[in-house]
């Protein structure tokens, strides 16, 4: 049934004379609107990618500008930029993408777990499942399949703490844990994206050269490119001197290596256990 256009407006009741509320902007619905097609072939992209513009103005920001689109978003000045939560839904998709491509960290736990884990807890959980075949087919597919989405969802959690170690290392400036929030969440999008680009390189590369690729955009990104990133975003956003911005920066860069470093051999425990 089409939605009748003299009706009231579902959500505020204003009296309706068009397809979209004159007082509220809500659309009325359709019967295709209803469709299972409708929505993923044009709604979900509409959400998602739809963005009038904002995306190229947002990214250019992002990039051009470190810090700037958290102050924006603390100052009020939302509208002509993509939210932080919804960039980063967006970089994240891309980066998943570009991450299945090229087959990154397609490695064994047992491996994995030697790579990452100065502790050595790892190993000592993995001796203790010493019954698990770690190279059956079967079990490696059933990690992997954990592991992405373990991973993934660990690199977003990473900034929730890191959002916290800013909120301990600027507390006179008296900010709020959200705006410290918002710029970490900004630093996070443009490292996956850094990523992200760095991916499409990787896929030219064979494979038994990928692993050592992999490795070298990982040590770039995060030994060269995050600390400029974090301290052009700490100038900016936090209006601090040049020195004052540098040792934050670095002391930044590294609690944001040693959380990442805590939460993934936890993420990586979880797999060992539950394998």
């Amino acid at each position: 049934m089409i939605a009748n256009f003299s009706t009231a407006c579902a959500s505020c009741g204003a009296p309706r004379s068009g397809r979209f509320c004159a007082q509220c902007g809500e659309k009325a619905l359709e019967s295709t609107d209803l469709d299972w097609r409708h929505y993923l072939l044009e709604e979900l992209p509409h959400e998602l990618f739809h963005l009038d513009g904002k995306l190229p103005r947002t990214l250019r920001s992002l990039f051009t500008r470190p810090g700037q689109l958290a102050e924006n978003f603390v100052a009020g000045r939302r509208k002509p930029f993509v939210g932080p939560l919804r960039l980063y839904l967006i970089v994240f998709i891309a980066y998943a993408l570009m991450t299945s491509l090229t087959g990154a960290n397609q490695v064994s736990l047992p491996e994995r777990a030697a790579l990452i884990d100065p502790t050595h807890l790892l190993e000592t959980l993995l001796h203790a499942r010493a019954s698990v075949s770690w190279a059956d087919p079967a079990v490696e597919a059933r990690i992997a399949g954990r592991a992405k989405w373990l991973g993934e969802a660990g690199t977003f959690v990473i900034y929730l703490f890191v959002a916290l170690l800013q909120r301990l290392i600027f507390v006179r400036l008296k900010r709020r844990y959200l705006e410290h929030l918002v710029l970490a969440l900004n630093v996070l999008t443009f490292y996956l994206l850094i990523n992200a680009i760095g991916q499409l390189f990787i896929v030219w590369v064979d494979g038994a050269r990928r692993a050592y690729a992999e490795g070298m955009l990982q040590n770039i990104t995060g030994v060269f490119v995050l600390p400029v990133y974090w301290y052009l975003g700490i100038r900016r956003f936090y209006r601090l001197r040049r020195s004052w911005s540098a040792v934050s920066a670095a002391v930044m860069t590294v609690g944001t290596a040693v959380i990442a470093l805590l939460l993934n051999i936890l993420v990586n425990a979880v797999l060992i256990l539950t394998a």
